[in-house]
């Protein structure tokens, strides 16, 4: 009998998801796929990036039914906000990509909420107190690296908004981190759960 739950799963497909937006960075980057933009092979890219976020919010969505954070009130309503945020962001792109238009409100919107929430989940998942070692700061680790990283530095260490190769590609890998520790997590619910 397989004892495997949703979230084990899930922490699975962020990982997966993680490496898979990955690949897609090093394809856009080589080949300057950037939005907005045409052909074929850009519409594949977008694609990649659509289902590899796709996966990444099933692992958000697998954090929040482990309760990462805990019972409490805060948790829930960060940890259920959070992948709302991120399916915003998806959302936005699938319009961009039918569009052809990368400019509409849901890109900010995301991006606001993911931000905000996932900070804040992150906090939430420190302070539960249900994860331990290394795992319990994998989603803070996320949203410092987000708010910091990818938001504030960079204008003002180089006056552009514009991401690098570099920094998204250490943004996936915190990413794939908490698909890790959720894995990790849900690996040592399930060896311990009696049958």
């Amino acid at each position: 009998m397989n004892n495997k739950s949703f979230t084990y799963y899930a922490g699975i497909f962020g990982m997966f998801g993680a490496v898979f937006f990955f690949i897609g960075l090093l394809i856009e980057y080589r080949f300057g796929l950037f939005p907005p933009g045409k052909g074929t092979l850009y519409v594949l890219n977008q694609i990649q990036f659509s289902v590899a976020m796709t996966c990444i919010l099933l692992m958000l969505w697998g954090m929040r039914t482990a309760r990462a954070g805990g019972n409490g009130r805060f948790a829930r309503v960060t940890l259920t906000l959070f992948p709302i945020g991120w399916a915003v962001l998806i959302l936005g792109g699938i319009v961009g990509l039918v569009t052809g238009n990368s400019d509409n409100l849901l890109f900010p919107l995301g991006g606001l909420s993911c931000m905000l929430f996932g900070l804040l989940a992150g906090i939430a998942v420190v302070l539960g107190k249900k994860w331990h070692g290394w795992t319990r700061f994998a989603p803070l680790l996320q949203g410092l690296y987000y708010l910091l990283v990818m938001i504030i530095l960079p204008p003002v260490l180089t006056g552009s908004n514009e991401p690098t190769l570099l920094t998204e590609s250490l943004w996936m890998a915190t990413w794939f981190l908490m698909g890790l520790a959720l894995f990790v997590n849900e690996e040592t619910a399930v060896a311990i759960k009696p049958a």
